[in-house]
């Protein structure tokens, strides 16, 4: 029974020692926010370079998921929607391109940001409206993955809720 003691105080730190010294990632997640203000103010100033700029390459998966209301909606015009449509090509380039075609101002607000980093890749997570003008066409929730590439950090995916 002596040796039983030990060995249970040994097993239980075990996962403290394998973890390892806890990472700052205070500035890793200072330049994250930099990264969706960027996102917010080029689509505000309809600046396509550096809305271009923020992402890893301009094949980044932008993934919408339709809510149970709107997919009501779309199925009544078309049954054959699909609740998270793989067909769309939506892209960095496309989704700037039709902003800035649009007449009415736009502006996409972010609240409840989360962020999750080791200081090389993270996973972003918030809620969102975007608006047209003074109306809000969709609003959801909104998750990105980034990593942090040798020129800063880049988003790699975007997956998001339509509502509206």
């Amino acid at each position: 029974m002596k040796l039983t003691l030990p060995l249970l105080v040994a097993l239980v730190s075990l996962p403290s020692f394998a973890q390892g010294p806890a990472k700052n990632t205070t500035a890793a997640r200072q330049q994250i926010q930099g990264v969706i203000e960027d996102f917010r103010q080029s689509i505000i100033q309809r600046d396509k370079k550096k809305f271009l700029g923020l992402f890893l390459h301009d094949n980044v998966i932008f993934q919408p998921v339709q809510g149970e209301a709107l997919l009501k909606q779309l199925r009544a015009k078309n049954p054959q929607a699909s609740k998270a449509p793989t067909q769309q090509k939506i892209t960095p380039s496309s989704f700037i391109a039709d902003v800035a075609a649009d007449k009415e101002p736009s502006e996409e607000k972010f609240s409840n940001i989360r962020i999750e980093t080791d200081g090389d890749v993270a996973a972003v997570s918030f809620d969102f409206t975007f608006q047209l003008g003074e109306r809000v066409i969709n609003r959801g929730q909104e998750h990105w993955l980034l990593v942090k590439s040798d020129t800063g950090w880049k988003i790699a995916s975007v997956v998001y809720s339509n509502n509206d």
